[in-house]
């Protein structure tokens, strides 16, 4: 973890060495906003794309209560009957194959930077030292977000960046609110079961004019 942290202080992002030093099968970097959806910035694993579209798509989850409220969360076991803080979500992270999930806020003492939100295929506990290690990562990742170091602020890149464009359209479209256009896409994804990104595509293709 020590090469991972300063690799970060250096302006890199070495996601995927970080996961494996954490014990994660992949790993989300999420800035906190004032709409309220905390951005996926940075993504690293088959499953973080889908996780983060559903915790968009549901309005909630851990990625979003790490980013926007400051808590940290470990679920090590999805299916564990306790779980019951995202009703509407939890059983579709399951049916991704996710069993567990930790949400680290990124912050400088009360100032709300982001969330690092990790998960696993398996359920299980992380051990003491990858949790010290991730919240000096979560922590590490802040200062670099205020320094405005080039793989936060570059957004030309970003993993859902097809649904700004979209919400963009929609404003264009309807002569609505940047705000209200992207509760439609949330809303008509929700609706037809369908991920937020391939509903964000389907509306810059000239589709879904009942969006």
């Amino acid at each position: 973890m020590a090469d991972c942290l300063r690799k970060v202080a250096a302006g890199g992002l070495p996601l995927r060495e970080c996961a494996e030093a954490l014990g994660l099968d992949g790993l989300a970097l999420l800035l906190a906003s004032d709409t309220g959806l905390p951005e996926p910035l940075h993504l690293h694993g088959p499953l973080a794309r889908p996780l983060e579209d559903l915790q968009l798509v549901h309005g909630e989850g851990p990625g979003w209560d790490a980013a926007q409220r400051g808590t940290t969360l470990f679920v090590p076991d999805l299916s564990a009957p306790a779980v019951t803080r995202w009703p509407g979500l939890t059983p579709a992270v399951q049916d991704l194959g996710v069993r567990a999930v930790f949400a680290f806020p990124m912050r400088i003492a009360t100032v709300r930077i982001g969330a690092l939100l990790g998960h696993r295929r398996a359920p299980g506990l992380m051990t003491p030292r990858q949790l010290r290690d991730a919240r000096a990562f979560a922590g590490a990742a802040a200062h670099a977000t205020l320094q405005r170091n080039g793989w936060l602020t570059d957004r030309a890149g970003l993993p859902f960046a097809a649904v700004h464009e979209a919400t963009g359209a929609l404003v264009e479209r309807l002569g609505v609110s940047p705000e209200y256009a992207l509760l439609r896409l949330r809303s008509h994804a929700f609706r037809h079961d369908r991920s937020l990104l391939d509903t964000a595509r389907a509306v810059l293709g000239g589709g879904l004019d009942d969006v």
